[in-house]
């Protein structure tokens, strides 16, 4: 009986991401979720206490990576590397998968990812604003800028969830969606680059 539960459970929690990945958290509906996980509204009452507490649940992980992300990368004394270099390196990367998976990009490559960044209201927002903004200070050290406010780095971040976004939506499986952010990450790299290159 406890594995019976336990799939309905995930049968709601699956049905659910997707309805927020189409609709939007806000633009989704208990109803529609039920109906889609072949199951009532009075039912999912006895796993969730509302729809922000299945929200809560489907983010779990992605907040968690975030985290793993922000410590690993963004916090840690560590050599951070110029785009140029990056770029390099990716250059000569025959196994992107194998780079992704060694590496804290595997946390961006999840599509719950998506439903966080499109947020508009629930408490979860903050969390939003706080890694868009911390990110944001990380590329303007990568592009040797002083204001990470610039209207400059808010375009590079833009692009720069542009990419996942992409990546996630066009290719469902992990490894494809993967290689996909790898190839369109390697082009934003290589513009940057010739862009900074060109300045007098």
């Amino acid at each position: 009986m406890q594995i019976k539960k336990e799939e309905i459970r995930t049968t709601i929690l699956n049905a659910a991401q997707q309805e927020f990945l189409i609709h939007g958290y806000e633009g989704s509906s208990l109803r529609v979720i039920a109906k889609k996980a072949n199951t009532t509204i009075g039912n999912i009452y006895h796993y969730f206490d509302n729809k922000e507490a299945i929200l809560e649940e489907l983010l779990k992980e992605p907040i968690e990576g975030l985290n793993k992300l922000i410590e690993q990368h963004f916090e840690k004394e560590q050599k951070v590397y110029s785009l140029k270099e990056v770029k390099e390196i990716f250059g000569q990367m025959d196994d992107v998968v194998s780079l992704v998976q060694g590496s804290e990009i595997q946390y961006l490559i999840d599509q719950r990812l998506l439903i966080l960044l499109d947020l508009k209201t629930t408490r979860f927002l903050e969390l939003k604003k706080s890694f868009i903004q911390q990110f944001k200070e990380h590329m303007a050290w990568h592009l040797g800028l002083d204001d990470s406010d610039s209207p400059y780095v808010d375009i590079i971040a833009e692009m720069f969830i542009s990419c996942i976004r992409h990546a996630l939506l066009e290719h469902p499986n992990s490894e494809e969606a993967q290689k996909e952010f790898i190839q369109v990450f390697r082009m934003l790299c290589a513009g940057l680059v010739m862009n900074q290159e060109e300045k007098p």
